[in-house]
């Protein structure tokens, strides 16, 4: 059978699991709601073993099957979960995780399992607890049979398969096992000799239960790794070799045909062979209409689709919104009611198509959030440092298209925060500080952006220390870094190559990190903002737009030429008299709400020739690189929703420009992107 067409499949449902496996590690780390994490934990290694059993990946397969061993012996609150069996479980999910991505980007896993399944095994065997004492009575008589109110007595002799591979583990494990079933006597080899590596590959066991030998033989025959048992009742003669048994042949019978009473003579052992992993299905009873109805409902609600297809519906819709709005124009022109109705409501239909297909690309900040937690856990034990990290606002939603850049940028500041904000326990405690420092990543939306912060409580940055390591590598003048506000200072540590660092280590220190943080910031059209206080902490704030496809914009004009300005950027439109610009600090200013904003000309910005002199000016105020600003432009056109299209090849590294937009008379508009122009 080709699985080759379930690859994808597979791997979509293995990430899945396996984020979720980091989450709930993390959990059991810090001593939270321990059994049911485990009992979860569970449950995701055995379906990750059974995925990868079914197309064939079998050494991702070995390894979740050893966990899902691991942690049988926990389940139900056996015990407790100890630090090197957390720190050795993670192990394996970074290996499943490698292995998986080698499969997404279409080569053979590379994983060999022998030498963490070997690890797994001595874990098992060396922290595992011992199989209960035995009542006094056993003790005293360790060959003969114990009476147990209730209960009947089995020997049972059970051999483990040829191919298992850990038998011991394995043996171990079933030990376990067979007290689900009742008390377990006696064992030859004990626990104590199989948990030294002492077996053989056959248990012999006496086990008080009260079941019936069907029920022990079903039970035993059905865990991994058993080739076959034999369960007589207890004083009946020698045990049957399960080396040297035959399975009994399988007669096919109707299901009404009467089974043979049992002959009156001593009983003999029976031999049942383990039931396979996943059992054949039965057939089901037909099911009503309504029930029917019911399960289909279900079954439609959610489906997987290639994003490539909701990037193709974006692209139409947006050609769609496009010749929608040349219909509009052209409607206006034409005196026919009948013709502005229907133009209007055509409108009503693409803006609603629109939305629709927006929604389909949003996802919440969770898709990524959920292995930042491993992350920072990682880098943490790394630097020795104690760090409580927090995550709000998971469900705050993105473009797919944003939400897929910003992984690498946040994680950058994360490894900043860790490496140089947050102290070690001893010097925090010396500040007066908890030991454990703390991390907090946050997102929320605001009005047509999506803030997210990233806020330490650590040793914060020093604006004092930034200008003098400025001044000595030369990045910039004495009297431009004097007269530089501490705002600019902060962004300092974007520039290429600029780091306080006194050595470079693997995680940070080469200038390279904020560097790409701010410059994946701009690519995605936001702006970064840095806020700090020396031994207090400092903020990271990422201000990006909800769609990079579809956004709503100002028309703006400079002589004949339009621009379009993001609204999200856009905070207030005024008009002024000429009377109201003042001077200060060489350049041109605005009194706003008791504040001055600096005036910058659009025409100056855009290299234009400046205009003559008017008895007003008309301004934008809008944020540019994190503090408000007066945009003087000639003229206001109007409010679009624009459809954004990239740049042509020739203009891609041109600054200040975000794409272009086409509007209904199909004339070009240039989207201006404020904080790099």
């Amino acid at each position: 059978m080709d699985m080759s067409k379930y690859v994808k499949m597979y791997v979509s449902e293995s990430r899945d699991r396996l984020q979720r496996m980091d989450g709930l590690l993390l959990t059991l780390e810090q001593g939270g709601a321990e059994r049911g994490a485990i009992d979860t934990l569970f449950r995701e290694a055995h379906s990750i073993k059974g995925m990868s059993a079914s197309m064939g990946y079998e050494e991702l397969a070995k390894v979740s099957h050893r966990m899902e061993d691991f942690l049988e012996q926990y389940r139900g609150g056996k015990g407790t979960l100890e630090r090197g069996g957390v720190d050795l479980l993670f192990e394996g999910v970074d290996m499943l995780r490698r292995a998986v991505e080698e499969i997404a980007a279409g080569s053979a896993p590379s994983l060999k399992s022998d030498e963490y399944l070997a690890k797994m095994a001595a874990l098992i065997l060396k922290a595992a607890p011992a199989a209960p004492a035995p009542a006094g009575a056993v003790a005293a008589e360790p060959a003969g049979r114990v009476s147990v109110p209730g209960r009947q007595q089995f020997a049972v002799d059970l051999r483990i398969a040829a191919d298992a591979p850990l038998p011991s583990a394995r043996a171990y494990i079933t030990l376990r096992r067979v007290r689900d079933l009742g008390e377990l006597i006696r064992s030859a080899p004990t626990v104590e000799q199989v948990q030294a590596g002492q077996f053989s590959g056959v248990l012999s066991m006496l086990v008080a239960t009260a079941k019936s030998a069907a029920e022990v033989q079903a039970f035993l025959g059905s865990l991994p790794d058993v080739a076959s048992v034999a369960v007589r009742p207890a004083g009946s003669e020698a045990p049957l070799d399960p080396r040297q048994a035959v399975p009994p042949p399988v007669r096919e019978s109707s299901p009404a045909e009467p089974r043979p009473a049992d002959p009156p003579v001593r009983p003999q052992p029976t031999l049942v062979q383990p039931a396979p992993s996943v059992p054949p299905p039965r057939p089901a009873a037909a099911p009503s209409a309504s029930g029917a109805a019911a399960v289909s409902r279900r079954a439609v609600t959610m489906m997987r689709v290639d994003t490539r297809l909701l990037d193709d519906l974006m692209d139409q819709v947006g050609e769609l919104m496009t010749a929608n709005g040349s219909l509009v124009e052209v409607s206006q022109a034409i005196e026919s009611p009948r013709l502005h109705e229907s133009a209007g409501r055509v409108e009503g239909l693409v803006k609603a198509l629109q939305q629709h297909a927006m929604k389909l690309r949003m996802m919440p900040l969770e898709m990524i959030a959920d292995r930042f937690p491993r992350a920072v856990r990682d880098l943490a034990r790394k630097h020795g440092k104690e760090v409580n990290f927090e995550v709000l606002g998971k469900e705050t939603e993105l473009d797919r298209a944003i939400l897929e850049e910003l992984p690498d940028p946040l994680l950058h500041i994360l490894r900043n925060a860790i490496d140089h904000g947050i102290e070690p326990s001893e010097e925090r405690v010396r500040k007066g500080k908890p030991p454990a420092g703390t991390i907090r990543l946050e997102a929320s939306k605001e009005r047509e952006s999506v803030v997210i912060r990233v806020t330490d409580d650590g040793r914060g940055i020093d604006p004092a220390v930034l200008r003098r390591v400025a001044l000595e590598r030369g990045v910039v003048a004495r009297d431009q870094i004097e007269a530089m506000p501490d705002a600019d200072v902060m962004m300092l540590i974007t520039l290429p190559g600029f780091s306080t660092a006194k050595e470079v280590t693997d995680v940070s220190g080469r200038g390279v990190g904020m560097d790409v943080v701010r410059g994946a910031v701009e690519s995605l059209r936001g702006s970064l903002l840095i806020d700090s206080v020396v031994d207090r902490g400092t903020t990271f704030t990422l201000k990006l737009p909800l769609t990079l496809v579809v956004v709503a914009v100002l028309l703006v004009a400079i002589d004949e030429e339009l621009y379009a300005l993001p609204v999200s950027a856009v905070e207030q439109i005024l008009e002024i008299r000429a009377d109201e610009i003042q001077h200060a600090q060489g350049q041109d200013v605005i009194a706003r709400d008791g504040a001055l904003l600096p005036l910058v000309t659009l025409r100056h910005l855009l290299g234009a020739p400046a205009a003559p002199p008017t008895a007003s000016r008309l301004v934008v105020v809008c944020e540019m690189r994190g503090r408000f600003i007066g945009l003087a432009v000639d003229r206001f056109v109007g409010y679009r929703e624009a459809v954004v299209k990239p740049l042509d090849r020739a203009l891609k590294g041109v600054r200040g420009f975000a794409g272009v937009t086409i509007l209904g008379d199909g004339s070009t508009v240039l989207i201006l992107d404020l904080n790099t122009l």
